[in-house]
């Protein structure tokens, strides 16, 4: 997700330019991302603002699965040149800050792979009714019944697992 930015920094203040987004993103490339940005020409540098669509693939948090989500990603940072394109002389940029390389290149994927990471849910399942999976034999409750099911909880519940069963008499 590079995009050359030398024509955009000799253009006035102000000026706008769109780019379509369409490719892969995430460590091992498995997440498609798409949309629109706009990249405008600011005092300091070039303003990234767009709305792009990532579908984030992963494993679910309770079967084991593989679980897919599709999420909505919100840009809207600013991007420094390490080099006047002008003069060609170095300036100074703080090293949190998103830069354009030396041949005026603004790359886009760092910001898209932390939006990604932050708009990933903490516990992504395969579905929003998923029952999981059992704690001891690994059976998947969504392929049949389980023998542990119904035997198998926490000691710590024993006392109310004890209280329950003798309610029902």
């Amino acid at each position: 997700m590079q995009i050359n930015v030398a024509q955009l920094l000799k253009e006035p203040l102000g000026t706008v330019r769109s780019y379509r987004i369409g490719e892969l993103a995430g460590e091992n490339n498995e997440n498609h991302v798409e949309g629109d940005v706009n990249l405008t020409h600011t005092d300091r540098g070039i303003l990234v603002t767009g709305k792009l669509t990532a579908d984030i693939k992963s494993i679910c948090s309770r079967c084991l699965g593989e679980a897919c989500k599709q999420i909505i990603i919100v840009l809207e940072d600013e991007y420094f040149p390490v080099i006047d394109i002008n003069s060609g002389v170095h300036l100074h940029t703080e090293p949190e800050d998103f830069t354009i390389d030396n041949t005026h290149i603004l790359d886009l994927s760092e910001a898209i792979r932390q939006y990604i990471i932050m708009s990933t849910p903490t516990k992504l399942l395969c579905r929003p009714d998923c029952p999981g999976i059992c704690p001891v034999c690994g059976q998947e409750f969504a392929r049949g019944g389980c023998s542990h099911r119904d035997k198998s909880y926490d000691q710590r519940w024993a006392k109310l697992v004890q209280l329950e069963k003798e309610s029902k008499v």
